[in-house]
């Protein structure tokens, strides 16, 4: 096996989201690499697995010992057979351990490193062959232990910046929130994809039904794509048969019919081993049912390593274009491939935007912060990471907060385990209480206090997620509300002699009778409220500005059953966040991810109806934030807490545009300009 070089590590780490880490973590990697025959890519994906696993996501010196176990592991399991000189004309002979039992190389083993003192334990050599049956070898580093969250380090530290242009944040003091009316609106109900607070059944879908919504957004994107690539039916007379122009596409054709011309066919990927990770072999495109829905198998080969190389990027449930030759009408061989189109940037007049950036907001920026649960660690139910958090949004007095769930997180064992109970108000006893009632104590009531705190013009705008108790458990997810409406819904559990416990009830409605005559705000028409409870997913609008939002893992669950080819070192997350753009979709894959619950009948509730500015995806990958088709910013700021510790939010500051260039652009009439948010941006990546 060929040496493993810093630039290959470094490149495969950069490829799984790893981007920062110190050159002496590098170079212990391509020593164990080559000691072990591991190649730069598999110790990525080692990686990989142990960050999510062990929720850590730096590679330090903590955290070295072990994830080297973890690579010993995948060493045993996975041993590279060596190599010898030989005579023969191929140059080398491979050894081929013996079935049922490890087979000792016949060749000198390279030399040992330095041994550490012996305890007693024994090498994972001697361990495999002194044992007659399976069992699991241990290794001799230390167990990683997760730290505590009061055992944190680098609180506030900022791990992740993006800035383009170099923009100054502003302090607190500069900006304080201190105006008499909040400094953007907040608007969600034009999109009509958003689902509303209407009760329905769940999952309620028949074959049938689902057949019909998949084939329904194929055909809706189909014509769309055909519209974007000019894309002409065979039999039209505009379009060429014979094409030499590369950037013309051949004439649309159903997928399985043969033909001896070049073609393009417009259809799903699917996996055609139906279990497992899709990869370049696996590749089957599917046909609408108008252009006879069938199934043919599609060779990526010329664009993989063939003549006509070109980076691509494909995962089941994706509606694409492939152009290419399909003689036999059984294989599609792919030239080129079209993945989606998507909706393109947003635009104001130059006088709306005025109005919101000079009017509104006094020509300062819009701050908004971002954070996902959980709002607690594994251990407890204390919610010190939300207290922590609640602290630095006092301080920080930014104008929007969006909070993705899961606020009660059905994942936590002690929720799991029915154990979830709130102390009476003189702390004599406790008592086990609905997630409603949970929800209102330890969320509602932490947001009581902030608005009793101060004066703030804060907007919170709550997301749940489907790990969340207190929503519903399928996807699109309805906003947060109470269950029972009404007063008489209401239930109140007392304590003889005490106070009482309200309980059928989150409690959010109390927070808005708090600012009952400040611009009507207890209304749920009012342009200004506290607290927005909107879908999973949903579409906002701050000013001018359009941001989506879902609290559903879509990276990830895309991350894991996607084959791609010659992609840009380091560009893989911004590709996947690019596929949900192109797809128009905030989640499209399909079949879904394992516990993603989709509800195909309200598949139209999970577009985009438009291409947002930002798209918030809290992911259990690297935190990140990249700039993608040009004038959106995919953001992931990851999880307020991991596993037992403290985890990251995000803070972003939207700039003003020069109001010189809105007042030139103004007076030559409606000028629409680009919204230009990547270059407007300052995002900062904290930890709590």
């Amino acid at each position: 096996m060929k040496t493993v070089s810093k630039d290959e590590i470094r490149q495969a780490f950069a490829g799984v989201g790893l981007t920062s880490v110190d050159q002496s973590m590098i170079s212990k990697c391509v020593a164990f690499a080559n000691n072990h025959h591991i190649s730069s890519k598999s110790m990525a994906e080692c990686w990989e697995s142990f960050s999510l696993n062990k929720s850590i996501d730096a590679l330090d010196e903590h955290s070295w010992q072990s994830f080297r176990s973890d690579l010993e592991k995948e060493a045993e399991r996975n041993p590279t057979p060596l190599q010898v000189e030989s005579c023969s004309s191929s140059g080398a002979v491979q050894t081929r351990p013996a079935m049922g039992k490890r087979q000792l190389p016949t060749v000198t083993p390279p030399a040992k490193r330095v041994a550490t003192p012996p305890n007693n334990t024994k090498s994972a050599v001697d361990a495999v062959l002194s044992s007659t049956t399976a069992s699991p070898v241990k290794s001799a580093s230390p167990s990683y232990t997760p730290p505590k969250y009061e055992e944190r380090a680098g609180a506030g530290k900022v791990i992740l910046t993006f800035n383009p242009n170099d923009l100054k944040p502003t302090t607190t003091a500069a900006d304080s929130n201190t105006t008499t009316t909040p400094k953007c609106s907040i608007a969600y109900q034009q999109f009509d994809t958003n689902v509303t607070a209407q009760p329905h059944r769940h999952l309620f879908t028949t074959m049938e039904d689902r057949a019909k919504a998949l084939d329904k957004h194929l055909v809706q994107l189909e014509d769309i794509m055909m519209e974007r690539y000019n894309i002409k039916g065979k039999d039209d007379d505009d379009t060429p048969m014979m094409m030499e122009d590369e950037a013309e596409i051949a004439p649309l054709e159903a997928v399985a019919v043969p033909r001896q011309d070049k073609i393009c066919c417009i259809g799903r990927i699917c996996n055609a081993a139906h279990e497992g990770r899709i990869n370049h072999t696996s590749v089957v495109l599917e046909g609408s049912k108008h252009l006879g829905g069938a199934r043919i198998e599609m060779d990526v080969s010329l664009l993989k390593d063939g003549e006509k190389q070109k980076d691509f990027s494909l995962f089941p449930g994706q509606i694409v274009a492939v152009e290419g030759m399909n003689s036999t009408g059984r294989k599609l061989t792919a030239h080129r491939i079209c993945e989606g189109a998507a909706h393109g940037g947003n635009k104001s007049t130059a006088k709306q935007l005025l109005e919101y950036h000079y009017s509104r907001q006094n020509g300062t920026p819009l701050k908004i912060m971002t954070v996902a649960g959980p709002y607690t660690t594994s251990d407890n139910l204390g919610y010190d990471p939300l207290f922590d958090f609640m602290s630095i949004v006092m301080q920080e007095k930014p104008d929007v907060v969006i909070m993705v769930g899961p606020f009660v997180d059905l994942r936590h064992k002690d929720i799991q385990s029915g154990e979830a109970s709130l102390l009476f108000s003189d702390g004599s006893d406790d008592m086990t209480v609905p997630y409603e009632a949970f929800f209102a104590n330890k969320i509602a009531g932490l947001l009581e206090e902030f608005f009793e705190g101060g004066d703030f013009k804060t907007q919170f705008v709550l997301v749940p997620s489907l790990d969340d108790a207190t929503a519903d458990w399928a996807y699109p997810q309805a906003p947060f509300q109470d269950r029972v409406f009404g007063q008489r819904g209401k239930v109140i559990l007392k304590k003889a002699g005490g106070d009482g416990l309200e309980i059928n009830t989150l409690g959010l409605d109390q927070i808005e009778k708090g600012a009952a005559g400040d611009n009507n705000a207890a209304s749920a028409d009012a342009p200004f409220r506290r607290i927005h409870c909107v879908s999973n997913p949903c579409t906002l609008q701050l000013n001018e500005v359009i941001i989506g939002v879902t609290g559903t893992d879509a990276i990830f669950h895309m991350s894991a059953d996607e084959t791609n080819a010659n992609l840009v070192p380091g560009s893989r997350l911004a590709r996947i966040g690019q596929h949900m753009l192109q797809q128009r979709s905030y989640y499209p894959l399909f079949p879904a991810f394992p516990g993603a619950n989709l509800d195909l009948k309200r598949m139209k509730q999970w577009s985009m109806p438009c291409q947002p500015d930002l798209l918030i995806v809290p992911s259990k990958l690297t935190s990140f934030a990249r700039p993608v088709l040009g004038d959106t910013v995919l953001v992931n700021p990851g999880h307020l807490t991991k596993n037992t510790t403290g985890g990251t939010y995000g803070v972003m500051e939207i700039h003003p545009m020069k109001r010189e260039e809105l007042e030139t652009a103004g007076g030559v009439g409606d000028v629409e300009l680009d919204h230009n948010i990547p270059n407007r941006l300052h995002l900062e990546i904290r930890k709590i």
